[in-house]
């Protein structure tokens, strides 16, 4: 039974930095690895980057950036990447990826997506004085089921942080790209979750850790039709 989880956000073909993420978490001794996709359109390789999680037998969901190259839209982003200088396996390993991957851990089923559900480009966020609401009708018919998933695991918006509901986390992945690179590992046996930066030096540096069982401090919500806007960001990627 699966019951600690190394969570790799949108990598955009960072391809070292996704090398140390995987040989880091593996030192860590994670029973299963997940990435929220988006493995085109960034500055390094994506060939390495799809070898490196296909050969650690990542489970990985599509992005709408991998979403646009197959399609060939959007090819005007910064560092976009086109069909025609891919191999045929790197196409094939894109094309076969899904929306949405479900797993069963020791404390409840596990689901991961890239935005919310089948929609790539959807955001949750419950909103602060300076940030508007993001709601999504996909997640809450996910939090209204009987047996609703105990995680939810998204990337595209390259924030690590926590959402607590009634009945479930949510958790962002964030990204490898950019200044604040990092990953998360999902510990069930000792109920917490921990944001990890990935330093340019090569370390790995520890962020923020939470309590799933602690939630004081934190708020709840029922669903995302609750969001009020006046919330402040359980963070991941930046230290206390």
């Amino acid at each position: 039974m699966i019951q600690k989880i190394g969570i790799i956000g949108d990598v955009h073909s960072e391809h070292q930095r996704l090398l140390r993420a995987l040989a880091w978490l593996e030192r860590q001794g994670v029973d299963a690895l997940i990435c929220t996709g988006d493995i085109a359109d960034g500055k390094g390789c994506i060939e390495q980057s799809w070898r490196a999680l296909d050969s650690a037998g990542v489970h990985t969901v599509a992005g709408n950036h991998d979403r646009w190259l197959l399609t060939e839209q959007n090819r005007h982003v910064r560092h976009a990447h086109f069909k025609s200088e891919l191999s045929e396996k790197a196409l094939a390993f894109l094309r076969q990826l899904p929306k949405v991957v479900r797993l069963s851990t020791s404390l409840g089923e596990l689901r991961l997506c890239h935005g919310v559900a089948e929609d790539d480009m959807a955001k949750v966020w419950p909103g602060t004085e300076s940030t508007k609401i993001r709601r999504s009708e996909a997640l809450d018919q996910w939090l209204s089921e009987p047996q609703p998933p105990r995680f939810v695991i998204n990337g595209h918006m390259h924030f690590r942080t926590l959402i607590d509901f009634d009945k479930c986390f949510l958790i962002n992945a964030g990204t490898l790209k950019g200044d604040w690179a990092g990953i998360t590992v999902l510990d069930l046996k000792t109920r917490e979750v921990a944001g990890f930066n990935l330093l340019d030096d090569g370390q790995v540096s520890a962020t923020r850790r939470y309590c799933l069982d602690d939630r004081e401090d934190r708020r709840i919500w029922s669903n995302t039709a609750a969001f009020d806007g006046r919330w402040h960001p359980t963070s991941m990627h930046r230290a206390a």
